[in-house]
């Protein structure tokens, strides 16, 4: 975690909760990738801060990308091993579950990601290992030039197939967003 907090969950930096986006630029020396993922995410913070409304005024985090950008962060891309067999592209949530429940040594990762050759970032779902590669079946010979996001907690993680994003339906995010990670 970028951000720390203490045991109640109080974070033990506001001027980092404040700025998010500086906490991971300056924590990380940045690839032109993810250069164009940490302008994309400020720009949707700064929208999102424009747009702020008292319904999320209790809220721990006002969108994804602030939950992102306080508890997410690099991981280092890679070639998918030869035992992770390619998925289907554009079933990224569903494809990482899956590949999860065939290596339990992989972890099911969500945040935001930048495909190779792409200026544009996405919402996307891969299997990190415990030294943080990316193993990544959507996208195995595409691949990924950037990759930001959250181990999710084991008890968050899709157990079955799935279309969404546990940091897109609703159903998941929203207390995500409102009660802390």
């Amino acid at each position: 975690m970028l951000i720390s907090a203490d045991d109640e969950g109080t974070p033990a930096d506001t001027a980092a909760v404040r700025d998010p986006v500086g906490v991971l630029a300056s924590a990380h020396l940045a690839s032109p990738a993810e250069q164009v993922l940490l302008d994309w995410l400020e720009a949707h913070i700064a929208l999102q801060t424009r747009l702020d409304h008292d319904g999320v005024a209790r809220w721990a985090y006002r969108s994804v990308y602030e939950l992102v950008a306080a508890h997410g962060r690099w991981f280092t891309p890679a070639v998918l091993p030869a035992q992770v067999r390619p998925l289907p592209e554009r079933q990224c949530f569903a494809n990482a579950a899956a590949t999860e429940r065939e290596h339990p040594h992989l972890v099911y990762t969500e945040g935001f990601a930048v495909a190779a050759g792409s200026p544009v970032p996405t919402a996307h779902a891969w299997c990190t290992d415990a030294d943080g590669q990316v193993i990544d079946p959507t996208w195995p010979e595409l691949g990924g030039s950037a990759y930001l996001g959250i181990v999710l907690p084991s008890n968050l993680r899709p157990r079955t197939h799935c279309s969404w994003g546990v940091l897109e339906a609703p159903d998941s995010l929203y207390p995500l967003l409102r009660d802390r990670l």
